[in-house]
């Protein structure tokens, strides 16, 4: 049985502090599990990577945090912190480490597992591979205060998973209709097995566009890049709460910005290589906000809920 057959059930809850780079040793924990955040997107394109790089590096400067590269097989959150880890979830899934042994340090209070890259059997983990993942996460989850899962891009019932068992699910989409329509596939997905998700959505890379009449004001107008992204997310809300009789909260937007083209090619969050930029600082705004809401939630524990959803699985097809 694949990981794709896999489904969701389970709830709990926070944490930590150490030296950079490495993880807390074994037996060194806080009174709870990490709080999860899940960052994701209906399709690839939207910045995703490059929220969680800089959220990650955000919430560590409030609290020990560790940042999982879910996309499994093709990751590149490393990348990004112009990081060379020695193992990744690759070697977790072949057997040749422990999820603790993979993990990296990328500065102060910030640590990362790899996703991998090239190996495209990952994109379909075994219920035994996923247990593997889902247990080393629950050992690790108590060292952490925050937990945060770049997932791949798209709706697989991997990608999926990670969402259901996290506490915070974030939504990134551009004003682009295809990843409008493609958020909205997500959140109709994710509500379907979960109608009480946390979710929270966040329109990237907007700018003032004269081509988008959909959104425009009136005939000739061109709408700023702030209204833009409020009709962007007023029309995922309206359908979702229409259709889905659920509907998630907007966080607001993040402006198109060459400096995060910059960033990439320097490897570097862009919250660190240009924090005065327009993006980084829309960043820091959402970020105080999301923050705070996210600091009322009871953690529920996102390595035990996976190892729930798998050991569920696995017994109801024995």
């Amino acid at each position: 049985m694949r990981w794709n057959q896999v489904f969701f059930r389970g709830r709990h809850a926070q944490g930590s502090d150490r030296p950079q780079g490495a993880a807390l040793a074994e037996g060194s924990s806080l009174a709870r599990p990490a709080l999860s955040v899940c960052v994701a997107s209906g399709k690839g394109g939207t910045g995703k990577s490059v929220l969680s790089a800089s959220l990650a590096t955000l919430l560590s400067a409030r609290g020990r945090t560790l940042l999982v590269d879910a996309d499994f097989g093709v990751g590149n959150a490393h990348i990004l912190f112009d990081a060379s880890p020695a193992r990744s979830f690759v070697d977790v899934a072949q057997g040749h480490c422990q999820v603790r042994e993979a993990v990296h340090g990328c500065g102060q209070s910030l640590d990362l597992i790899a996703g991998g890259s090239g190996v495209s059997r990952m994109a379909g983990l075994s219920l035994y591979e996923m247990h593997l993942v889902a247990s080393g996460l629950e050992a690790l989850e108590f060292e952490y205060e925050y937990l945060l899962v770049d997932s791949a891009a798209g709706i697989s019932d991997q990608t999926v998973g990670f969402a259901l068992a996290s506490d915070v699910v974030l939504i990134v989409t551009t004003p682009d209709l295809t990843a409008m329509t493609d958020a909205y596939a997500f959140l109709k997905v994710l509500y379907a097995r979960k109608p009480d998700a946390r979710v929270s959505l966040i329109v990237n890379r907007c700018q003032a566009d004269p081509d988008a009449p959909q959104f425009g004001l009136g005939e000739g107008e061109c709408p700023s890049a702030e209204q833009l992204a409020t009709r962007v997310a007023e029309r995922i809300v309206e359908v979702s709460r229409k259709f889905l009789g659920c509907e998630p909260h907007y966080a607001g937007l993040v402006p198109e910005d060459r400096a995060v083209a910059r960033s990439i090619a320097q490897r570097m969050p862009l919250v660190r290589s240009e924090p005065g930029s327009p993006a980084a600082l829309a960043l820091q705004a959402r970020s105080v906000a999301l923050f705070d809401e996210w600091s009322r939630i009871e953690p529920l524990g996102l390595g035990q809920s996976l190892r729930r959803s798998v050991a569920y699985q696995a017994l109801s097809a024995s």
